[in-house]
């Protein structure tokens, strides 16, 4: 989304769209973080599997036996580290997947509040035709190029319509006949 689009969100969706940002940025990096963990679990695991098999093969039968428990429990405290980890690598993914839905449900809406506006907006220029007494342009789909470039046209002569009405009632001429509009409007029924 570039930056011209996120200024004409409302306010209320940008702040949510920048919290959402936000909030991957930090799974993102607690997920990173977690996998990285994992990983050094799972080695420190396979160094010390390595290593209690490889004490197994030296002592042939004269191990020392709390040697041999050291390193199994120290094997099982990686595993449970490695499986804890794995646990909270999971909760992340879910986290992060009902993030996405979210964000994915708040551009569906953004895009539905879009077209609202965009129909509203052109309620309000047609409205603004008929009390300016220009007749209301007819709509339909464009058939082709040249009915685009006549719909882009038609678009921007509204727009300098709409200014100019704007800047008309902007004049004081317009505010100091404003009573004598609204008699005559009156006097007219």
């Amino acid at each position: 989304m570039t930056d011209r689009e996120f200024s004409t969100l409302p306010g209320p969706v940008r702040a949510e769209l920048t919290r959402l940002r936000a909030e991957r940025e930090v799974y993102t990096a607690e997920r990173e973080r977690l996998r990285s963990e994992l990983a050094e679990t799972e080695a420190k695991l396979a160094e010390v599997t390595g290593e209690r098999d490889e004490l197994a093969e030296t002592l042939n039968g004269e191990r020392s036996e709390a040697h041999l428990a050291s390193l199994t429990r120290r094997a099982e405290e990686a595993e449970v580290q490695a499986r804890e980890k794995s646990a909270e690598a999971e909760a992340l993914r879910q986290e992060t997947t009902a993030a996405r839905a979210e964000r994915d449900t708040l551009r569906a809406e953004l895009s539905d509040l879009r077209g609202e506006r965009d129909r509203l907006r052109l309620t309000l220029l047609d409205a603004e035709l008929s009390l300016a007494g220009q007749p209301m342009p007819v709509r339909r789909a464009p058939a082709g190029p040249e009915d685009e470039e006549r719909a882009a046209q038609l678009a921007a002569e509204v727009a300098e319509l709409s200014k100019e009405l704007e800047a008309t009632k902007a004049t004081i001429s317009w505010r100091v006949t404003a009573p004598l509009r609204a008699v005559r409007k009156r006097t007219a029924r």
